[in-house]
């Protein structure tokens, strides 16, 4: 593994803070296509959350909040304009979420 910055683990450790974008990372790693369509990232998230209420929130917050954080690193890329988003790797990354175990309940939070 190669060396990294006390910026870059923060900045990854950041990032897995929340349920959801764990949840992407991982949804994005297991992925067959270079580019994935944001509506499967959505649909993917809502058969995660209970209520339709909760649904359309995390659609916005996926958008708006979720996505561009994981854009802010090099291991994903976010294209708004396509409504597309790319997982590159990231080693540190893998490791952390290997490290973490996946949650089976999950209540939406904004």
């Amino acid at each position: 593994m190669r060396e990294y910055t006390t910026e870059e683990i923060d900045e990854r450790l950041e990032l897995l803070d929340r349920y959801e974008r764990r949840s992407i990372a991982r949804f994005l790693r297991e992925t067959e296509t270079d580019h994935t369509p944001v509506s499967d990232v959505v649909r993917h998230l809502q058969n995660q959350v209970q209520t339709p209420d909760e649904r359309s929130r995390l659609t916005v917050a996926l958008r708006h909040n979720h996505l561009p954080k994981l854009d802010a690193i090099d291991a994903f890329d976010y294209d708004s304009r396509s409504e597309t988003v790319q997982y590159n790797g990231d080693e540190l990354l893998e490791s952390l979420l290997e490290s973490l175990p996946e949650a089976t309940v999950h209540q939406s939070e904004e």
